[in-house]
């Protein structure tokens, strides 16, 4: 693992695995959109250590400390769009039927992701700092909206399924911690309704 340009070996314990879904279809256009969520978690020392120094000073701020986010966005032809973040980039694209190319996932469906992978980070992240063991997480994130001119979303649904030896008040602590770190859900959560139905072990866990 190569962190600031250095060389790190990891810790020979992890917190979880890699998890690849296989049988994961294409997401299609709609009144909505499923996203498939898939994260890995891996604990060394030095992440430990970044993720409670961000935790801890986020914490400590007692005024509001602004932060930005900046997206440049070309359109390549029809209805493609490159976007570029720093060093990354992807693409945002419709089907032909709706005008595009077909080359990527259409921008709501980034939105959808956006907001879902903004979560599921605050779940790793209090994992990671609490010293709590994952050994999978994955999540299925929904986003109904009204397709009339004028239309909005109507709601967010987030269905989180967690395996962990963990007990049940410890990761129902994370998934309210989570929420509140989380900057897409407190935004979205004034403005739609928001739903998260989480499962440990398969079992459902109300919070």
């Amino acid at each position: 693992m190569v962190i600031n340009g250095h060389v790190q070996e990891e810790s020979p314990r992890t917190t979880g695995c890699f998890v690849r879904d296989e049988a994961q279809k294409p997401i299609k256009s709609g009144p909505g959109f499923s996203v498939l969520v898939a994260v890995a978690l891996k604990t060394y020392p030095d992440l430990v250590a970044v993720i409670r120094r961000e935790d801890a000073e986020r914490r400590a701020l007692l005024e509001p400390k602004i932060g930005t986010h900046r997206i440049d966005i070309e359109l390549v032809e029809q209805l493609h769009l490159r976007a570029s973040f720093g060093r990354f980039s992807f693409t945002t694209d419709e089907p032909p039927e709706r005008g595009g190319t077909g080359q990527g996932l259409p921008p709501l469906a980034h939105f959808v992701a956006g907001a879902a992978s903004c979560l599921l980070t605050q779940y790793a992240k209090l994992a990671i700092a609490k010293d709590v063991q994952l050994s999978s997480m994955k999540a299925v994130a929904r986003g109904h909206f009204d397709r009339r001119v004028g239309g909005a979303f109507r709601d967010m649904i987030y269905e989180i399924a967690i395996d962990s030896a963990a007990d049940e008040d410890t990761i129902r602590a994370i998934a309210r911690e989570a929420q509140l770190m989380c900057y897409a859900h407190n935004t979205l959560k004034n403005v739609v309704r928001m739903q998260t139905h989480l499962t440990l072990n398969g079992r459902r866990l109300e919070f």
